[in-house]
């Protein structure tokens, strides 16, 4: 059986996205898939996201994280006093920098993964555009989850190793460009493909490894002409391995009043979103149900994602950083 689940987990390549979490609340929290993205609109967020997948089985994948990103705020310069007497002038932080963190649990089947991340970014604004870049170092947990997990021969190599856990240190980059009504940005992540090593000496982990992931993410929002009160926003997520295995997502959202907002996603892995969510204040709250129609998905209740995200600084930088910094 645990050999079946590492199988599942780090070789299998018709399942390639489930080494890696499936967020289909992603544009509510785009850092999470991009850390140039952080803090790129001059804002401080603070997400909270939930997500069962195929619901009603019970080795179905199952995510949650918590992660917050935000901009280091442009500051005037000023005069410190030395020793002597004399003053010389500092300059204060020049806006350009962002800063993030998360922490995301995994579990799929008997591998549960926790991974804690540091994210520094920087932007450079141009007339009415940035360009954003961004890296991230990772440090991810795995571990062999006993309740799920079952050594049937004795002389299974993994014998005694159920319950324990390892290290894997990785990393991240990405980069994103923005205008007023258009952005589009692509990160690659696991860049160093780390072994995810147990300690069993009598295993072949060259093929037990994080696959390199990239990603490439195209939004577009306006208002409609006739009916400025409602905004559509269409996007597009393309996520691949050096493997060529790949998924790619459309999605269109329709936005009232900046505070309501439905939408529908489709994937080239046969499966299909709706998106809801309200703003309240400078909290989001977002639902999204997913439901396939390939043989396991038909056979479960669907995929869960809940976010709660709070944003601040909405009312002086959202939209206008190319003035502010």
């Amino acid at each position: 059986k645990l050999f079946i689940y590492l199988f599942l987990a780090f070789v299998c390549r018709i399942g390639m996205a489930q080494q890696s979490p499936l967020y289909s609340q992603y544009i509510l929290n785009e850092f999470i898939i991009n850390p140039a993205t952080a803090g790129n609109d001059g804002m401080t967020a603070i997400t909270l996201n939930g997500r069962k997948q195929w619901l009603g089985w019970k080795f179905a994948p199952e995510n949650y994280s918590a992660s917050i990103s935000g901009r280091i705020l442009k500051s005037p310069q000023s005069f410190v006093a030395k020793r002597s007497g004399a003053r010389s002038q500092k300059k204060g932080p020049s806006g350009r920098v962002g800063l993030g963190g998360s922490v995301i649990v995994d579990r799929n089947g008997a591998m549960n993964k926790t991974s804690v991340s540091f994210t520094y970014a920087y932007h450079l604004p141009f007339h009415n555009s940035q360009l954003s870049m961004g890296l991230t170092f990772l440090a991810n947990q795995f571990r062999i989850d006993d309740e799920f997990a079952e050594v049937v021969d004795p002389g299974d190599p993994l014998n005694g190793l159920i319950g324990s856990s390892t290290f894997s240190p990785d990393a991240g980059l990405g980069i994103d460009f923005s205008v007023t009504k258009f952005h589009a940005g692509f990160a690659a992540y696991n860049l160093f493909q780390s072994p995810v090593k147990f300690g069993a000496e009598s295993i072949d982990y060259r093929e037990l490894r994080l696959e390199r992931h990239y990603y490439f993410l195209g939004t577009y929002k306006d208002k409609f002409q006739s009916k400025p009160e409602w905004q559509y926003e269409p996007s597009l997520v393309a996520r691949g391995t050096e493997r060529f295995n790949g998924m790619i997502e459309a999605s269109v959202r329709f936005i009232y009043m900046n505070e309501y907002w439905f939408g529908f996603s489709g994937r080239t892995t046969k499966d299909i979103i709706f998106l809801m969510g309200l703003k309240v204040d400078m909290f989001y709250f977002g639902y999204s149900f997913d439901y396939g129609f390939n043989d396991i998905a038909k056979l479960s209740y669907g995929s869960h994602e809940v976010v709660v995200a709070i944003k601040l600084g909405d009312n002086t930088r959202r939209y206008r950083y190319w003035e502010r910094y």
